[in-house]
């Protein structure tokens, strides 16, 4: 069993999928509802994220060729939609609704509910977004065995119930945090959203078109430097 590639694997979600930077955005979107709907939307929209990135796992490759869609392409749609969050967020858009009231007879259906208004922007493209199917996909195209594939959707798992006991623990967070913390929060973690967008794009871009990146360009210097730095190490 490869280790490393496992490890990198874990590493790599756990930064894409950020729990403490997607937080802020959580509570923003369920602070006025109870603890049990909370977890109830919790539990739909991280089982949702695992779904979608464990298809796009075993499968994202040929559903990318199924549909003749180059990887660079995708980069760069995923990018825009990615964009358009950051630049929300940015704006304090992204957590806002405009109806906030859901009527049921019980918590679940009220739950549901709420987990259709926050789905976008927190289901797609914040969990399940262009940055981490990409990752998945890449991991997957490098998986050589059943067991690759069974341990790689393990450490899905794994890295969104980091993500499920962070949104369990957002009341208590929210005693402790007071509210401007997280608007400040989130209007910063918007900026990086954005420029990881834009990362996205340009990257993509600079594959499909290979002479873009050519003369000099910061970012492939930038690409070179970390590299080399890395076989360094």
């Amino acid at each position: 069993m490869n280790w490393d590639y496992y490890l990198n694997f874990f590493a790599a979600m756990l930064a894409i999928v950020n729990p403490i930077g997607i937080w802020p955005v959580w509570s923003d979107l369920t602070n006025d509802a109870v603890s049990s709907i909370r977890h109830r939307i919790a539990f739909f929209l991280i089982l949702s994220a695992v779904m979608i990135l464990s298809v796009f796992l075993v499968s994202g490759k040929f559903l990318l060729q199924f549909f003749s869609i180059n990887l660079q392409v995708f980069k760069i749609a995923g990018g825009i939609l990615l964009l358009y969050t950051g630049i929300a967020m940015v704006q304090g858009s992204a957590s806002q609704l405009t109806d906030r009231d859901e009527d049921g007879e019980t918590n679940m259906s009220i739950a549901k509910q709420r987990f259709k208004k926050v789905f976008v922007p927190l289901g797609i493209p914040a969990l399940a977004g262009p940055g981490s199917i990409t990752t998945v996909v890449l991991f997957g195209t490098k998986a050589s065995s059943a067991i690759d594939y069974v341990v790689l959707v393990g450490v899905i798992v794994v890295t969104f119930s980091v993500l499920f006991f962070v949104f369990l623990a957002s009341p208590l967070l929210e005693k402790k945090v007071d509210s401007i913390v997280f608007t400040v929060f989130t209007r910063v973690f918007g900026i990086i959203v954005t420029a990881i967008a834009i990362q996205f794009m340009v990257e993509g871009l600079g594959e499909i078109f290979p002479n873009w990146l050519e003369g000099g360009s910061v970012l492939k210097e930038a690409r070179d430097v970390s590299f080399i730095t890395g076989f360094i190490w």
